[in-house]
């Protein structure tokens, strides 16, 4: 079986950081939070997919060849006995796009996650550290605007 693919969910979460760092707020709703992680998952299932349907897992068979009542996987779909089929996982396609869904899911909220914590919590000591500054700065320039009209008197 192919690997799962994580291309695509990167993009979407480095979109969604660049919008963020863009945005004066720097905050996200939970429902865009959500719906992001969602077209995240959907996408990542959909390049899933046309992964699986270019690049189909190799053929094998069931007992080695021997015809044994077994079954053999042909380009992702399974021919063989009934029986054989539920115990093989037929629905290997299927597993292949849920476990990309959830990939492509948690990979977005886990590193738009991330990023907005580090905001949240960078952001706060940044803004106190240029308020302090920000402060030191005024008063140094108003103080050599007074020396100078003092040596000018």
């Amino acid at each position: 079986m192919p690997t799962t693919p994580t291309v695509i969910p990167l993009i979407v979460a480095g979109l969604i950081l660049g919008s963020l760092l863009v945005s004066e707020k720097r905050k996200m709703s939970k429902k865009k939070f959500l719906g992001v992680s969602l077209l995240g998952g959907l996408l990542n299932a959909a390049n899933a997919f046309i992964v699986y349907t270019l690049f189909p897992p190799t053929t094998f068979s069931r007992f080695g060849g021997g015809n044994f009542g077994g079954g053999s996987f042909a380009g992702g779909t399974f021919t063989g006995s009934s029986t054989f089929r539920g115990a093989a996982g037929a629905s290997s396609e299927t597993s292949f796009l849920l476990l990309s869904f959830i990939t492509g899911l948690l990979i977005v909220i886990v590193v738009v996650g991330v990023a907005l914590a580090y905001v949240r919590y960078k952001g706060a000591k940044g803004e106190e550290q240029l308020d302090e500054t920000g402060e030191e700065e005024q008063e140094e320039l108003e103080e050599p605007k007074h020396g100078k009209e003092q040596e000018e008197l």
